[in-house]
């Protein structure tokens, strides 16, 4: 297909215009026949696609059943209640490496019940996993997605949600006791206006849940081109601890903690790359059986923290109050 690409000039991050060639990436979902530059900023050393599908351009790389566009309402658990209910008291310490197994076993990072419980989901999808889960504890849901047909199913699943991207700010300045930005940062076209609307959505003293691949992971270092985040062209840009601590501290947010995780889709999505390109098939579905089978390697690996070469960032930062 046809379609119109934009040519970054200037590095998000630090406005450096001096670029070099790190890879060049197949799409891996929709199998077009484009090889997509990734290159990086030899100031800052941030790394992105360029040149890029522009805005009005970028939902046709998105198919109509993307999985977090038609994602069904997740079950509340009891582990759920214990962590983001307004109630849950305090961790005793026995159940913190509990609790920490259950999060990094989570597609999602429960949070902690922030002051009046308003969460906007930026990228909610359809607002069924992380969401429904929230509402059901009481949470006040609000959400902002780009797909409408998403958008419309978040909505029917009982949240305030708006068609926007993350770039916009859609609610009110200082509206927000927490903010999650799950998935979503390497998808825009800003990072930097991205965070700076997280930030201005906030409360002061509100406090931002984000996460993002671990570009500096074991996995990307182990699968080069295959490794499960190489999704050009629907991942933009590929962030490092370096490079995503820069962008949140220029743009105000004070760092509170930093981890990593694996998890075992993750393992399966780099198996698709490779037996795709060994075999020249089209093989895209996560099967379910072969996550729960990784579910133990996650939890064991979960005790140690993957030594910070995990495969996804997972940050917690705070609009100083």
């Amino acid at each position: 297909m046809s379609v119109a690409l934009e040519t970054v000039d200037r590095c998000d991050l630090c406005g450096g215009t001096a670029f070099r060639l790190r890879h060049q990436w197949k799409d891996q979902l929709l199998f077009g026949p484009e090889r997509w530059r990734v290159v990086q900023c030899e100031r800052c050393s941030l790394c992105f696609v360029n040149p890029r599908p522009a805005r009005d351009e970028i939902g046709r790389f998105y198919p109509q059943d993307y999985s977090a566009h038609v994602a069904s309402p997740a079950r509340v658990k009891r582990w759920h209640r214990r962590v983001s209910a307004r109630d849950a008291r305090g961790l005793r310490w026995w159940e913190r490496p509990l609790i920490q197994i259950r999060q990094d076993v989570s597609w999602y990072r429960m949070p902690r019940w922030h002051g009046d419980g308003r969460v906007l989901d930026v990228g909610c999808g359809s607002g069924g996993r992380y969401l429904g889960v929230l509402k059901e504890l009481g949470w006040k849901t609000h959400g902002i997605e780009p797909s409408e047909h998403a958008v419309r199913a978040a909505i029917a699943n009982g949240h305030d949600a708006v068609v926007g991207t993350a770039e916009e700010r859609r609610f009110d300045a200082g509206s927000m006791d927490l903010v999650t930005i799950w998935h979503v940062l390497e998808h825009t076209h800003s990072p930097r206006a991205a965070l700076r609307a997280c930030f201005e959505t906030l409360r002061p003293g509100g406090v931002l849940s984000l996460c993002v691949p671990n570009y500096h992971s074991l996995q990307a270092a182990m699968f080069g081109r295959f490794w499960w985040s190489c999704d050009a062209p629907r991942h933009l840009f590929q962030f490092t601890r370096r490079t995503l601590r820069q962008y949140l501290e220029e743009v105000g947010f004070r760092l509170v903690d930093v981890t990593t995780r694996t998890g075992s889709t993750s393992w399966q999505r780099a198996a698709h790359h490779l037996i795709n390109a060994a075999f020249g098939t089209r093989w895209v579905d996560d099967s379910k059986w072969a996550v729960e089978l990784g579910e133990p390697l996650v939890r064991l690996f979960s005790l140690v923290r993957f030594f910070g070469i995990g495969a996804e960032l997972r940050v917690i930062a705070e609009r100083p109050a």
